[in-house]
Parts: structure tokens; C-alpha cells; sequence
């Protein structure tokens, strides 16, 4: 007896579970097969995070003398067969729970069966709660079991739709704007059923519906850091520029620039140094590394006009950008293709913001992370640059790629015709180019028209819009 003993202090109920075994190996007779329709319950079906849960035992329990549950997290409860024991999930995933019979003779056994405990009470997956107007967004129900079906309705009119589980993905486009509650009506194998549901705002226009149903007779205007008047009169990469763009009310793109400031922060700013941008020099003397400053250190800095003039705009982060224009204009992000910078954190925060379908990432050549951004779940949209053909083929084999730019010099005919075969072709008018079209001299201009270009990336987008008009692209 007191080796037993010695065997249960050690090895706990595992001692005792093989002692079992062992001596029903060496000859005993077994014992009658207790508690066969025994069988693990419990309510709620889909329970979540700190939520009590019910646990008991289904069927004939009258042999059985008693039950350690083992919840699957660390935590045990012993009670009474026909008893009710209840315990609450600190953290969501998946746990096997046990019940380790104890009958009134013979051997025991042990029940188990899988429990997955939610997020939230939601339980709702959804890509994007604030969704552009025909794009795709993903919902799917997170770790909901014993689920036999579920109904979907998206709240804009649409027919519902049905799926067999909860894990089952589907996609659905909003072709109106506005505040849509999304209900999903769950089934449960034990009869039991609930509605789920998830408001989402639907603004603004999906980029990659609109890039695919792109008017080849017209022009878009892409706003050079997001500058009205060479940014002479508002710094370029502020808020404030940004804002003059929306209220021109002709600028379908802005152009921005992302760093990343020493404690991670995704800042727009178009050099990786803050002396030709910001009032840096008159604090400090050298360039000033944006990778040196926290963004909370960067606050004190004010940004500049292109001529030298220093305003009152703060340096935004991108995710300050991304929220307010959300659904206004779209973006595209240069400077994703430098070592310095860290697609990842870029990608979250347009993640982040729900603009993953507002945004594109300009890359040139970078094909690492072309490679990156097409390998994610909900991909990056791509916004290769290529002078040559080589590059094109090899920049617009990676998806999604919807728009390819090319450099000023390199714009003929039959250039922008290859280009625009495989993509939308994109081009600058910046400098002193832009500032001899502003002057009046259209001729270069003239040339992008006659060759095809279907997007420009200027300082001036008003006066380009005045153009454009002109020549029947807008």
C-alpha cells in the first residue's frame, strides 16, 4: 500500500491511469464497459474570452462514481457525474477538455473533445470595416464548432447567402456607399441557433475595380506630394496640401513619401533627413536623420515650401493620412523600395486604415518586394517602374499590378503602347518640365497625350485638369 501511495504522490493521476492498464495486461478481468453513452456537453456552443462555460456529462452517468475534468488551459475540477462544473477561458483558441471517469468498478477512461473559444462575442471576421465601393471583402466566423450552416446577409439588398461552416470564406462587393450592418445566422448541430453581426463603412471607390474598368479615352491626375502649386504655397507631404487636393475636386491620386522614424512610426515625408523639409537647421546643423528621431522628437519640427518658407505643418504619419482621405483620393506610397524602409510596418498601417484597395505601393524594380507585398494574404497593389521591356515583363509578373510608370525621357508611342497592353501607363511632368507647362508651353505635354499616357504625376494638377479638359481627357 505505501508503494502505492509513493506511485500516486509521483506520478498523479497518469500513475494511476497506467497502474490501470498494466494490471488489466497482466490478466484481470475487465470491467464492465461504464459509462459507453457518456459523452461531453456543454453551453454555450461557441463560448468566448472570460465567459463561463458549462460543462457536464451527456448520457447514462449511473454507473459512474465520480469526474476530473481537465479544462485543456492548466485548470482541473473534480464533481459529482451528473453535476454541472463551470470555468471560464482566459485567452481564445483551441483546448481539448477531458473527463476522466471514475466508474463504481472496474477501469477508468477518459473523454475528450475539442472546445474553441473566441475572440469575442462577435465571433465575425471581417478583411475591411471601412471598405471602398466593389471591393472585395472576405468574412468568414472565427472558430465557431459545431456549426451546421450559416446565412448571410450583407445589409445592402443583396441575396443572401449560405454557407455549411463557419470557417467558410466568402467574398462580397458594396456597390453603394454608405453604413451597412452585415448579420450572419448561425446554425448549431444541437439546435441551438445565433445572429452575428458587424456594421461597415463603405466609402469611396475600390482602386483595382476602378483601375480594371479604367477609361482608356481619358486621363487621371496624380498630385506630385501632393502639391497645388509646385508647393509653393503649401509644404509638400502636409495635411494641408492633402486637403487642397481633395477640395480641387480633380486629383483622382496623391503622391506621398513614407519613412520610419526610430521608434517604428510610418511618417510622409519625401527624404530620409529633415533639413531640406523641415525647419531642422534652425535647431541643429547636418542633415538630421528621420531614422534618429522618435516621432514624439520629430513634433517639434515644422515643414517647409518647396522655396524655403517655414509653416505650421507637423510632419503626419501615414496612418494620420490614410484616415482622414480615406475615401476621397487615393494614394501612392513612394519610397517602398528602399532598404530603409520597412514594407512590413507600411503595410500594416494601410492594413490598419482599411486601405489596402485605396492604396498602391510604388516599387520601380524591386523585386523583393514586389515578392513581399504579392505574397501576403490580401496582397499589396504593386506599382512597378520600367523603362525597358525586360523590366515590364518581369515587374507585371507579379499581382496585382495595375498601373506601371515610366520616366519622362522614355515616353514615345510605342513605348506607352507596350506598357499599357499589360497595365496603365504613368509618367511625370515635374521640374522644370512642369514649370514650363504651367508657363504655357504644352508641347511635351502634348506628346503624352498623342502616345497614350493614362496617368501624369504633376505639381500643377489644377491647371493640368484645365488641360486635359481641353483635349477632351477629363
Amino acid at each position: 500500500m505505501e508503494r502505492l501511495k509513493r506511485i500516486f504522490t509521483v506520478f498523479g493521476l497518469a500513475g494511476v491511469l497506467l497502474l490501470a492498464a498494466c494490471s488489466k495486461q497482466a490478466g484481470d478481468a475487465p470491467g464492465p464497459e461504464t459509462g459507453s453513452e457518456a459523452a461531453i456537453r456543454w453551453e454555450p456552443a461557441s463560448p468566448t474570452v472570460d465567459q463561463f462555460v458549462s460543462f457536464s456529462l451527456d448520457g447514462d452517468v449511473s454507473s459512474l462514481r465520480s469526474v476530473l475534468w481537465m479544462f485543456g488551459d492548466g485548470k482541473t475540477a473534480s464533481a459529482q457525474p451528473a453535476e454541472t462544473v463551470e470555468h471560464a477561458y482566459a485567452a481564445a483558441g483551441e483546448y481539448v477538455v477531458k473527463a476522466v471517469l471514475t466508474p463504481l468498478s472496474g477501469a477508468m477512461r477518459e473523454l475528450s473533445r475539442t472546445i474553441a473559444v473566441n475572440d469575442t462575442q462577435a465571433g465575425m471576421v471581417v478583411s475591411n470595416d471601412f471598405p471602398a465601393r466593389m471591393e472585395e471583402v472576405r468574412f468568414s466566423l472565427n472558430r465557431l464548432s459545431d456549426v451546421t450552416g450559416v446565412t448571410w446577409d450583407f445589409g445592402d439588398g443583396s441575396e443572401p447567402e449560405t454557407t455549411s461552416s463557419a470557417t467558410q470564406q466568402l467574398t462580397h462587393s458594396f456597390a453603394g456607399e454608405g453604413s451597412y450592418t452585415v448579420r450572419a445566422d448561425v446554425a448549431f448541430a444541437g439546435g441551438e441557433t445565433r445572429t452575428l453581426q458587424r456594421t461597415v463603412e463603405v466609402e469611396g471607390l475600390s482602386l483595382s475595380w476602378a483601375c480594371r474598368n479604367f477609361d482608356r479615352s481619358k486621363m487621371w491626375i496624380m498630385a506630385h506630394r501632393g502639391n497645388t502649386k509646385n508647393g509653393y504655397e503649401l509644404p509638400p507631404n502636409s495635411m494641408a496640401a492633402f486637403r487642397r487636393c481633395v477640395e480641387l475636386g480633380c486629383v483622382e491620386f496623391i503622391e506621398t513619401d513614407v519613412q520610419i522614424t526610430r521608434d517604428g512610426v510610418v511618417i510622409c515625408l519625401h527624404d530620409n533627413y529633415l533639413s531640406r523639409f523641415t525647419d531642422y537647421n534652425d535647431y541643429y546643423s547636418g542633415k538630421g536623420m528621420v531614422a534618429d528621431f522618435t516621432f514624439e522628437e520629430l513634433g517639434r519640427f515644422r515643414l517647409k515650401t518647396s522655396d524655403g518658407k517655414v509653416s505650421e505643418e507637423k510632419i503626419p504619419t501615414l496612418e494620420e493620412v490614410l484616415t482622414e482621405f480615406r475615401g476621397k483620393v487615393w494614394f501612392n506610397l513612394d519610397k517602398c523600395m528602399e532598404s530603409d524602409v520597412n514594407i512590413e510596418k507600411v503595410y500594416d498601417v494601410v492594413k490598419r486604415c482599411g486601405c489596402l484597395d485605396r492604396v498602391q505601393f510604388y516599387i520601380s524594380d524591386n523585386t523583393d518586394r514586389a515578392d513581399w507585398l504579392s505574397r501576403q494574404e490580401i496582397p499589396g497593389i504593386l506599382a512597378p517602374h520600367a523603362n525597358k521591356e525586360s523590366v515590364l515583363t518581369q515587374m507585371t509578373a507579379y499581382e496585382p499590378v495595375y498601373m506601371v510608370q515610366t520616366s519622362t525621357g522614355y515616353v514615345t508611342s510605342s513605348w506607352i503602347a507596350a506598357i499599357n497592353a499589360k497595365a496603365l501607363s504613368v509618367s511625370n511632368l515635374l521640374d522644370d518640365n512642369g514649370q514650363n507647362f504651367y508657363n504655357g508651353n504644352t508641347a511635351l505635354m502634348d506628346t503624352f497625350v498623342a502616345a497614350g499616357v493614362r496617368m501624369i504625376q504633376c505639381d500643377y494638377p489644377a491647371e493640368m485638369d484645365e488641360y486635359l479638359r481641353g483635349k477632351g481627357k477629363r
